[in-house]
């Protein structure tokens, strides 16, 4: 079944794929694997040994015992000269680094599989591309050791702080050279070294306050460097303790330890112990000699086991491809069979496993690479926290990450520094947490269970936890005090949100270490004196004050106010001018058919002239081109006056315009009306205010009436304008807002100027290693606009009553009996004046016009 899965797949792969070119590379059933052997001669003789006949021995000893089906062709060489055919399916070579390194090139255009032995101290030939193996030899590993770390970013530094014995330098020459080596040509990734040497032939506190003076450079805060040190000493337990008691074991800092010593050495090495006394967030990792004193080394041995490797992986390609050829047909063989490529990597990967399994002389070299996970462990939640025993550090547990042989440099499942990359590497947190609206949601059933966490400290937490790969679990704290009490009663609780008040429990939380942090809302106020942290600054609120709205101007006179009294006064004149100017030009015509007796009186003018201003105009026209020129020029002036007077109309019909309010703190003690000022209880304002040098600030705090409660903050007096109260601007645009949706009118207004910014952020522990890790993505939330985000989501906004709002108002306004009275007051004038002069026209022809026709009856008579 297994087999005919392969073929489905060779089969398959060719068919979805396809094939750029025709594979022409014999497959080892027709044609024998070519294997060439290059023996630098020249090296060899520099080492003083002849290895090549002894190769040609062990070579063919193990072709003949281990190779049953098909064959390998091998070819010897002498010199490293030699330009190989593309026919040869893979080459050893034992010569020197620099020659190696060139083989390799050649040998890679070529597309031959290089395996290689050479000395130590050379750079690592690519993992996926060649096996090779330096030629170590016991406690010089050192320099092999750095160059692969550099090679494989075992250690990603771009600096390190080098620390090593003085004995050790001057024995390995080359230590400091590979840790200093670059090249593109190798991928070396260059990196700049500080290196201090330790006299191991001081004693006691000499050789401690040498160490001392060494790492006294790097005793930054950790949030202005981050340091990479590598400590190559017998005196490792000494540094560790001098370097914690500097304060330099925190979560920037990357400390590798390479631990010097014998056999006996490695076996009683214990790293609990040896950090016993580091705090958590501590970034170390050690190397531990495991070499086998008994192995023993030689060139030959090694020869031998990859020879072996080398046949036998041969062997088990031969039988796989014999067991695929004889299920299928020639033509299918033929679309699916190896290429040269796919047959190297194949041998690549079947001599590595035999080495790791089955390789003793070749590896003889041998380090373990452990490392600390530390991030979280004493504020991981009890359920998964570990059991550590007694006398060892429970904030650290080491893990085995890989080894380091000769054979196959680093071989590592792990990284050396898992938190610099996967910084809590997805523990859950336990953190503490309150109701608090809008920072803090906790939404219950009717159980009493929460349900839903939400608001705007809960947003932030979400997204430090995805960016610090951290879960959590949240421990709700409830108030228990009487104040507290009174706080949750919702008839006694005051509109908007507190963050000065912190409830006993969530200190007395924080205290304890036990949890990470405290996603509660609190004020930042004097940060020095209190027993836990703050975080940077999720939030900063300032201060206002709230007062009655003023009040709309009266539109009684609204049909004056487009013009003012100026504009009248010049249009009462231009009527006065040309009133007789019509009757003087149309009285003194010369021809008489060309003048009109319709305005042959100053009376009639007048009506003409003021009907012409209502656009009703008149029966008569001017027939005189004088007279015309008049009327003509008045209508002009009409049609501008009355275009102006409509357009302003219409906008003091839609605007309404509203007595002068009170926008700064120090008009609040010019107003007469205002009798009372009030201020919440314990705000940073009364603090603020109480060593503050304005002197609105002191004239305020003397009048005003602390209050806790709905009762003495007392709203109604604030709507009705004998009171102003000061409150953070969110508690009170919310005020506004409540009110705005109970009475469906704004009744109030804030202040513009806005005062005392107060700082809100977070609560960690005082000892908490990862506080300004926290500020760093806090800030980085910043920037990435999400914190203003929450902000808009989640506080309260004056867009109903102000800025936006009322321009909603406007669009939406309706023209109501306020803004239309004074039309109906013009109508009733206008019916009162011509009430009025009927009766004076009444009287008018009671007087004179009746009696006169009586007189002139009479004298007839």
């Amino acid at each position: 079944m297994k087999c005919f899965q392969l073929v489905s797949i060779l089969v398959i792969a060719p068919i979805l794929f396809g094939h750029s070119e025709a594979n022409d590379f014999s497959s080892f059933l027709s044609a024998n694997a070519s294997l060439a052997v290059v023996v630098d001669q020249e090296y060899m003789q520099q080492r003083g040994e002849n290895i090549l006949a002894s190769f040609q021995k062990i070579l063919s000893d193990i072709i003949r015992e281990n190779l049953k089906n098909g064959g390998i062709n091998v070819k010897y060489f002498n010199w490293n000269a030699v330009r190989l055919k593309k026919d040869f399916l893979a080459a050893m070579t034992v010569t020197d680094c620099e020659n190696t390194w060139k083989f390799y090139e050649a040998t890679h255009l070529s597309s031959i599989l290089l395996i290689a032995i050479t000395d130590s101290d050379c750079p690592r030939l690519p993992l996926n591309r060649a096996i090779m193996i330096p030629i170590v030899n016991n406690g010089e590993e050192f320099s092999q050791i750095l160059l692969d770390s550099k090679m494989q970013q075992i250690l990603k530094w771009k600096t390190a702080v080098v620390l090593l014995d003085q004995t050790i330098l001057t024995e390995n020459t080359n230590l400091i050279k590979s840790v200093v080596l670059e090249s593109s040509q190798s991928r070396i990734p260059p990196i700049s070294v500080l290196l201090y040497t330790i006299d191991d032939t001081l004693r006691g506190q000499k050789r401690r306050q040498a160490i001392r003076n060494a790492l006294a450079p790097f005793t930054y805060k950790p949030t202005e460097n981050h340091h990479q040190f590598l400590i190559v000493s017998k005196f490792h337990d000494e540094i560790i303790e001098i370097a914690d008691s500097m304060q330099m074991f925190h979560i920037n800092n990357q400390w590798f330890f390479i631990i010097l010593g014998d056999e006996q050495t490695y076996k009683s090495f214990d790293p609990a112990i040896v950090t016993q006394n580091l705090a958590e967030g501590t970034n170390i990792a050690f190397a531990l000699n495991e070499t086998d004193p008994s192995c023993v080394h030689s060139i030959n041995c090694t020869i031998a086991e990859l020879s072996m490797a080398f046949v036998t992986s041969i062997s088990r390609m031969i039988h796989e491809e014999q067991s695929i050829y004889g299920e299928i047909s020639d033509e299918e063989w033929e679309s699916i069979r190896y290429t040269k490529q796919e047959k190297q990597d194949e041998i690549l990967n079947y001599m590595k496993d035999y080495l790791k399994l089955k390789s003793s002389c070749t590896s003889c070299s041998r380090w373990r690479i452990i490392t600390a996970i530390t991030w979280g462990r004493t504020q991981e939640h009890y359920k998964f926290r570990p059991v550590t025993r007694e006398g060892r550090n429970k904030n650290f547990e080491f893990i085995n990450i890989g080894y380091w042989s000769p054979v196959n440099g680093f071989v590592t499942h792990e990284l050396t520094f898992p938190h610099i990359q996967h910084y809590f590497r997805n523990i859950t947190l336990d953190i503490v947490t309150m109701h608090n609206p809008p920072w803090q949601i906790l939404k219950k059933d009717n159980k009493g269970a929460v349900v839903e966490h939400s608001g705007i400290v809960i947003e932030i937490l979400k997204e430090l936890s995805r960016m610090l790969n951290f879960t959590y679990h949240f421990y709700e704290v409830k108030r228990v005090d009487e104040d507290d009490l009174l706080y949750n009663n919702e008839n006694n609780t005051l509109t908007g949100s507190l963050t000065h008040i912190i409830p006993y429990n969530v200190i007395d939380l924080m205290q304890g270490s036990r949890f990470f942090m405290a996603a509660v809302a609190a004020t930042i106020d004097e940060p020095h004196k209190k027993p836990f942290n703050y975080t940077q600054p999720i939030s900063v609120q300032r201060y206002s004050f709230i007062l009655r709205r003023p009040d709309e101007v009266s539109r009684i006179y609204l049909f004056t106010a487009p013009f003012t009294l100026e504009t009248w006064g010049c249009l009462l004149g231009a009527m006065a001018l040309t009133i007789p100017v019509l009757y003087l030009i149309n009285y003194f015509v010369p021809m008489e058919h060309l003048r009109m007796r319709g305005l042959c009186t100053l009376r009639n003018c007048f009506w003409y002239v003021y009907g012409a201003l209502l656009q009703q105009g008149g029966m008569y026209l001017p027939k005189a081109d004088s007279g015309r020129l008049v009327i003509g020029f008045w209508w002009l002036v009409v049609i501008v006056l009355v275009t102006t007077y409509c357009g302003n109309l219409v906008a003091f019909l839609t605007f309404p315009k509203f007595q002068p309010g009170v926008d700064y703190l120090f008009q609040l003690f010019k107003g007469k009306n205002i009798e009372q000022f009030g201020l919440r209880n314990g705000t940073l304002f009364e603090k603020y205010a109480a060593t503050s040098v304005r002197t609105d600030f002191n004239r305020y705090m003397a009048r005003a009436k602390i209050y806790s409660n709905p009762q003495d903050e007392d709203i109604n007096a604030v709507k009705s304008g004998k009171r102003v109260n000061i409150d953070w601007r969110i508690n009170l645009q919310l005020i506004v807002q409540n009110h705005l949706d109970k009475d469906k009118e704004c009744k109030f207004a804030l202040g513009k100027e806005n005062f005392v910014d107060e700082q809100v952020g977070l609560i960690m522990p005082s000892n908490n290693p990862y506080l300004h890790l926290i500020n760093e993505k806090i800030t980085r939330l910043f920037q990435m606009g999400f914190i203003e985000r929450w902000h808009q989501t989640n506080l309260p906004s004056m867009e109903k009553c102000n800025g936006k709002g009322v321009l909603r108002q406007i669009t939406n306004h309706k023209v109501n009996l306020d803004d239309m009275q004074g039309c109906f007051l013009v109508l009733l004038l206008g019916f009162a004046i011509s009430i009025f002069i009927l009766f004076i026209e009444y009287w008018f022809y009671r007087l004179y016009v009746v009696d006169r026709e009586n007189n002139r009856a009479i004298f007839t008579t």
